[in-house]
């Protein structure tokens, strides 16, 4: 779809979402609003963004609230030609598996809840997954002088950068339109890129959801990270 924004024309799609992912600071959420702010499309906030957490919290409250996610980037699909889901609704997945599940909801768990959300089409994967990425050094730099989130466990999320990204090196081994990497330089150069790409993105199959869930974990059960 060609659509006219100012005096200019946006090559845009129709129902599509997609997802930004990468380390804290890295300029995930100012991309999405930058590129809400001049390419017409709904942002869904991380869930820490959209909910409070209960004081005692059930096993399922976070996971449900990742579908949560899912059905308000789905149900803002049928009138955005584009929805951001800014974070992973499959984030648990590989970030407690980062961790080695200390302290985190176990593997088979999380796959029994996925599984079912999956299979009643509660959830899906995101057409198309934006990886962002930078130096450690540049990272903190951002941190400094972001002055509107306070980031806790900053230092506890860097551990994460490199599981994460051979995670989704493996998403795209086994659905390879589906995951871009990234270098975000500047939110400017983010949003000419993944204009570029969103542009032309071929929308994929949902029917792939459950083979590509099943790929996804028997990755994460024969790889440590």
């Amino acid at each position: 779809m060609i659509f006219p924004k100012g005096n200019r024309f946006i090559h845009t799609l129709v129902m599509a979402i997609i997802c930004f992912e990468g380390a804290s600071a890295v300029g995930k959420t100012t991309t999405a609003q930058a590129f809400a702010e001049n390419h017409a499309a709904f942002v869904v906030p991380e869930v820490n963004q959209l909910f409070t957490r209960p004081e005692n919290e059930p096993r399922e409250w976070y996971f449900d609230r990742q579908v949560d996610r899912w059905q308000i980037a789905h149900e803002n699909s049928q009138t955005n030609e584009l929805v951001i889901l800014d974070g992973d609704p499959f984030q648990p997945l590989w970030y407690n598996w980062a961790y080695d599940y200390v302290g985190w909801q176990k593997p088979d768990f999380m796959a029994e809840f996925y599984e079912r959300a999956i299979k009643n089409k509660m959830i899906d994967f995101p057409d198309l997954y934006f990886i962002f990425s930078t130096t450690e050094a540049e990272l903190r730099k951002r941190r400094l002088s972001d002055g509107t989130r306070q980031r806790r466990g900053f230092e506890t999320h860097l551990k994460m950068i490199e599981p994460q990204r051979r995670y989704f090196e493996a998403v795209k081994i086994f659905s390879p339109e589906r995951v871009l990497f990234l270098d975000a330089e500047t939110i400017e150069s983010n949003v000419k890129f993944i204009q570029k790409r969103a542009s032309n993105l071929q929308l994929l199959e949902k029917s792939e959801a459950e083979f590509l869930f099943g790929k996804i974990i028997q990755w994460l059960q024969e790889n440590k990270a």
